[in-house]
């Protein structure tokens, strides 16, 4: 099968073309680094080139917006709608007949309860609701050319970055604790109660190859679970727990919030597609990452 696939040097799109490569598929990769077969910036470009997807049987989106493009409000939401749509404009013409959409958890709104794909939306930041937005874009796609659609919803993500120092989502923290560690600290900016999935990179890419291959007709949504799920809190423990380890040396946990976790609301973040998703533990990310921030800091 041949795959336009934007992302590919993000930690999900990455772990994408990894797994779909690795399946034999060929991946035509869309962006704006010099590298792309497909060159085009999803920010500020309204159309793709002439016949950019042609012959591409798939599309797959995995560079939506991050928390880090909102220091730009108007920049991030016409990436997220106008390359988009540029994206799916591309693919209509091509006549491509899958598409897939890494979306994020937070359309749900607040991460409490009970949430599986049949839960009610709910976006509430800017970040949520451009991937509801593109979510949307997506589904009127698929309407209007019955082609076979993928909206993936996972929560927290980690894996390890293709590159450290290109990589951009420290404010994430799967990578913002196991970095903050090594300096002998976590800060956290609450009280750390709120509770997380953890869903490997890997597993997404695994993800995206199972569903081309079973594409089902119509629009399917998948929560894409991990099998971690603890407290902000518990993963900064983790976090301490395991730098120490590593380098010998006590690891504090600061935050504006009451020590006591009594009260913290529940989370289960299920799925009616699959199960959760495979791919290293989470505490074989941690100290995978404190281990590579080490060494990089190491003279």
């Amino acid at each position: 099968m041949r795959i336009a696939l934007s992302g590919a040097s993000g930690l999900i799109g990455h772990a994408v073309a990894k797994a779909l490569a690795g399946a034999g598929h060929e991946i035509v990769t869309v962006g704006r680094a010099p590298d792309c077969a497909v060159r085009v910036d999803l920010a500020t470009d309204a159309n793709l080139p002439a016949g950019a997807l042609k012959g591409c049987d798939a599309l797959v989106h995995a560079a939506g917006v991050t928390d880090e493009d909102f220091a730009d409000r108007d920049a991030a939401f016409a990436k997220a709608l106008r390359g988009t749509s540029a994206l799916l404009g591309a693919a209509r013409d091509a006549g491509v007949g899958r598409l897939a959409y890494f979306s994020s958890a937070h359309v749900y709104g607040p991460l409490e309860g009970r949430l599986d794909e049949a839960s009610p939306v709910n976006p509430l930041s800017d970040y949520a609701i451009a991937h509801y937005a593109a979510e949307q874009l997506f589904r009127r796609s698929a309407r209007m050319t019955g082609a076979a659609t993928l909206l993936a919803r996972p929560c927290a993500v980690y894996g390890m970055p293709p590159s450290l120092e290109r990589f951009a989502r420290w404010t994430l923290i799967p990578f913002d604790f196991p970095r903050q560690a090594l300096g002998g600290a976590i800060v956290l900016k609450s009280h750390g109660s709120q509770r997380r999935n953890f869903v490997p990179a890997e597993g997404l890419g695994a993800l995206a190859g199972w569903w081309l291959e079973n594409a089902a007709s119509g629009v399917t949504v998948a929560n894409a679970p991990g099998k971690a799920e603890c407290t902000v809190y518990e993963f900064a423990s983790l976090c301490a727990k395991i730098a120490s380890g590593e380098n010998g040396r006590p690891v504090a946990i600061e935050r504006p919030g009451p020590a006591a976790q009594d009260g913290a609301p529940a989370l289960e973040y299920l799925t009616r597609v699959g199960g959760h998703l495979p791919g290293p533990s989470l505490e074989e990310h941690v100290r995978g990452m404190v281990r590579a921030l080490g060494t990089k800091a190491s003279p």
